[in-house]
């Protein structure tokens, strides 16, 4: 089965794309979300001063966005705006593993793999988040690509292109810098089977390189650390549900299992055209698809795991780019099987399980496919909040966020509280330089709320004690219970929309 080489890398690109646009506009941002916009869009010394107090780990991100917002104003729903960067982002990745699988199994494994990319569910989910992870994915996966073409023509261009993609990769979030290490293994192995003269010290410089471009960002971003400070140590349900996200369940994951066995054997067994050139600086073979994928699939989510034990840092979005490992060895287990058809089988019935069983597995996937692109797969709904609020205003509200950090709300969606004043805010995020805006001092809250009428309240549906056991969230509960009378609630995905009346002297 002969594959045009543009093909391999165009037809999972287009599906990705296609993928990533259908039900992109899914009629809200969630909160990380909002935050994206609502820093993202700030003017240029806001956005940098914003940085300089909080989110530094994302302002590579924000800075890329900020014209694309600016651009598109009013004219394209926000939510799609900031999502559209992660739809071609996974393109591109999708493009880069099936060009790694062609290099480094056939045509017909990197077509396979760069599909099985697009498809994934997780990938799909990040497609359509307005969040760094999908561009990150596709800067480790062009990283990995360079470092393929420099293990079989290791020049001084390519060396450099690496390292400054990394960097961006790292930029972009610091997390990308665990696929250094998937790289180091791979370069090792690529140094024990005498796989070109030089190549570790080479690759060494250009990650250095790398590493040194992003340090100012690290010593920021530590003095911030506290904003991870929620996170906690991840035991076994986590890594359960790592491996659900990204192999799946039931038949899907049965399957991958299988396909994973035929793809890792694929080199060993010689059925099918794995990499056996020769480096231009030395005499043996260069490492195939296993020392590509397997370390990019288990040592970032394994190193990132093991570090939250000491100090929490996991999150499984951290590590999206290790699907890109596990798809390059999909790819190939699935070109394998269709290779361990009989040769007696009439060509009919090889091109037919050639598309059947790609075709089966995304049969397989769709349920979660569908269920990524649901409102209720993200964990709340601030447009929900907004269109409440909006519909309902009456001139003279005023509205209280318990915490603060709901306000993104009204930073997200500012239209709908458009005549609702906010009566403990001093100043907005943009003035303030802060994600949220700054309150007034507890004993002013009072003050500024004067004899409003009535009173939205934004909170999630049961805040835990500790969220508000600030004490300008304590002068806003002890005003509402003294001065008005809880009138009727409203709950809708992640937040309750509560309307108190003031209750006459």
């Amino acid at each position: 089965m002969r594959i045009g080489d543009r093909a391999v890398l165009i037809v999972p690109a287009l599906a990705a794309l296609l993928g990533g646009l259908w039900g992109v506009r899914r009629g809200s941002m969630w909160q990380d979300e909002a935050t994206t916009y609502a820093v993202a869009g700030r003017a240029l010394p806001d956005l940098w001063r914003t940085l300089g107090n909080v989110d530094a780990v994302h302002g590579c991100y924000y800075l890329l966005l900020h014209p694309l917002i600016r651009l598109m104003g009013d004219a394209v729903p926000a939510e799609v705006v900031i999502r559209i960067p992660s739809v071609l982002a996974t393109a591109a990745a999708a493009a880069g593993v099936a060009a790694v699988g062609r290099r480094l199994v056939s045509a017909p494994a990197g077509l396979y793999a760069g599909l099985a990319y697009a498809a994934a569910p997780v990938v799909v989910f990040h497609a359509q988040e307005g969040r760094p992870y999908a561009l990150v994915a596709a800067a480790v996966v062009e990283a990995t690509r360079l470092l393929s073409t420099a293990l079989h023509d290791p020049s001084r261009n390519t060396w450099v292109r690496y390292g400054v993609t990394v960097a961006v990769a790292c930029l972009l979030n610091l997390f990308a810098v665990l696929a250094l290490a998937a790289h180091a293994v791979t370069v090792l192995v690529a140094a024990a089977r005498g796989g070109g003269k030089g190549v570790a010290p080479r690759w060494a410089c250009a990650a250095a390189a790398a590493l040194l471009a992003v340090l100012p960002v690290v010593w920021t971003a530590f003095g911030q650390r506290g904003q991870v400070a929620w996170l906690e140590r991840p035991g076994l349900p986590e890594v359960k549900a790592l491996v659900t996200r990204f192999a799946g369940t039931g038949a899907l994951l049965a399957a991958t299992v299988v396909l994973v066995v035929l793809g890792l054997t694929t080199n060993r067994v010689g059925d099918l055209a794995g990499t056996v050139g020769r480096t231009p600086g030395g005499p043996g073979r260069l490492p195939g698809i296993a020392a590509f994928a397997v370390p990019l699939a288990l040592l970032p989510p394994a190193l990132l795991l093991a570090v939250s034990q000491i100090h929490p840092l996991y999150q499984d979005r951290y590590v999206l780019f290790s699907m890109a490992g596990l798809a390059m060895v999909l790819g190939a287990g699935l070109a394998r099987a269709v290779r361990l058809l009989p040769q007696a089988a009439p060509g009919w019935v090889r091109a037919a399980a050639a598309l059947a069983l790609p075709a089966l597995l995304l049969g397989a996937s769709l349920p979660a496919q569908a269920a990524v692109r649901r409102i209720d797969s993200r964990p709340d709904d601030p447009a929900a909040v907004a269109r409440i609020i909006g519909s309902q205003r009456r001139p003279g509200d005023a509205v209280l966020f318990l915490p603060s950090i709901r306000r993104l709300v009204a930073e997200a969606y500012p239209a709908s509280f458009r005549g609702v004043r906010d009566a403990a805010l001093r100043a907005g995020g943009a003035a303030s330089g802060t994600l949220a805006g700054r309150e007034l001092p507890a004993g002013e809250i009072a003050v500024s709320l004067g004899a409003a009428p009535r009173v939205w309240v934004v909170s999630r549906p049961h805040p835990a004690p500790a969220d508000l056991s600030s004490s300008r969230d304590s002068a806003k509960r002890l005003l509402l219970r003294e001065s008005y009378r809880r009138e009727r609630t409203v709950r809708v995905l992640g937040y309750a929309v509560r309307l108190y009346t003031r209750v006459s002297p």
